[in-house]
């Protein structure tokens, strides 16, 4: 059993996440949102944590007794990843996953839409600052951005490192919650690298 908190545990990939660890591994999750009223917890498996990482009291609460941060948010990034990396080292937790998005290298095609870009969209400077500081902790980090989020009930998709342009414009939630769950199983599995998932171009048959 691995104890593993969900930092953003109400946003839609936190949500498929939990429920995806709870269904598939006895892992015990600590569930991180500033509105815990929408949750649902089965206390033999979960625990709440009501506020922000911002709030020392709450972040030290959340982090104690966990082996795993998995990170599905946006909220106040710069911040609040450099205070979660700081966090984790003071409890020695090594394992940092981090859900972000597409387009933080400039990476999407133009004909896919340039304004998924950073260099078209300012809005997505806070990301490639969290990524930045995690690339430049000591952790055992994942940095697994999504390119466009579908609702399609496809599990079907390829990862491509840093630098490279992803095999299409868009992913399921249902495969990255997949491989964000492989990720929590395998902590040697994508170490120390930063990769984009994208849906696959063919689907294998």
């Amino acid at each position: 059993m691995t104890n593993v908190l969900v930092v953003g545990a109400t946003g839609i990939i936190g949500q498929k996440v939990t429920r995806q660890l709870l269904d598939k591994t006895d892992d015990y999750l600590t569930l991180l949102a500033r509105n815990t009223s929408i949750l649902s917890i089965d206390e033999k498996r979960e625990r709440e944590v009501h506020g922000d990482v911002l709030d020392d009291k709450v972040l030290n609460e959340a982090l104690d007794g966990n082996d795993i941060v998995l990170m599905a948010t946006d909220s106040n990034l710069g911040l609040s990843v450099q205070r979660i990396i700081d966090g984790m080292k003071m409890k020695k937790i090594k394992r940092l996953i981090f859900i972000t998005s597409m387009g933080l290298y400039n990476e999407m095609p133009v004909t896919d839409g340039a304004s998924g870009n950073l260099a078209q969209d300012a809005l997505l400077q806070p990301y490639r600052t969290a990524v930045s500081l995690i690339e430049d902790s000591e952790l055992n980090y994942t940095i697994l951005r999504a390119t466009r989020l579908d609702a399609g009930k496809d599990i079907n998709y390829d990862l491509v490192d840093k630098g490279e342009a992803p095999t299409s414009e868009d992913v399921s939630y249902d495969s990255v919650v997949d491989y964000a769950v492989r990720l929590v199983n395998n902590g040697k599995l994508e170490s120390h690298k930063n990769v984009e998932i994208s849906r696959r171009a063919v689907a294998v048959k």
